[in-house]
């Protein structure tokens, strides 16, 4: 799956929990959703590479996408109406099992709670952004990828 097809899914479940969410934040729950179904699932989740920016992992595609936001929320003119009509019928739309939507759901409920500083600092702390990031100052510009395998065994030693 495109990772800019499911921020459409995580923007319609903050806006129907009353948050909304900002490009940064949608960049770490994404980030949250592309690591932990690489420990769960043979083929994961989301199929785009993150690459590790200044302030955390980035999917440049749905950076470019909600760019013009800048770090307010995005605003999404989307009715509850509709909101409850994307989050209702994404599985099935997206052909994605129930498996994989609980998954995106627990790292919704989980990471959804921090705000988008905290989501910085929690994966500036974890081995797979500091690996990208390896040999660069906190300041340097990067488009380095952030490695699916480090991303799978670093996420998946929580596991067991």
């Amino acid at each position: 799956m495109k990772a800019l097809t499911l921020s459409t899914y995580l923007i319609a479940k903050s806006n129907l929990a009353g948050d909304g969410l900002t490009n940064k934040k949608l960049q770490k729950l994404l980030y949250y959703v592309k690591a932990w179904g690489l420990v769960y699932f043979e083929d994961g989740i989301i199929d785009d590479a993150f690459q590790a920016w200044v302030h955390g992992p980035v999917c440049p595609e749905v950076y470019n996408a909600y760019k013009s936001y800048k770090f307010g929320l995005i605003q999404s003119d989307m009715s509850e109406d509709t909101a409850c009509r994307i989050v209702d019928s994404f599985g099935a739309e997206n052909h994605l099992n129930q498996d994989k939507l609980d998954l995106i759901d627990s790292v919704f409920d989980k990471y959804g709670q921090m705000t988008s500083l905290q989501l910085e600092l929690l994966t500036h702390q974890e081995e797979p952004w500091k690996e990208a990031r390896k040999g660069l100052s906190p300041t340097d510009t990067s488009n380095r990828i952030i490695s699916p395998v480090t991303m799978k065994r670093y996420y998946g030693q929580s596991v067991g």
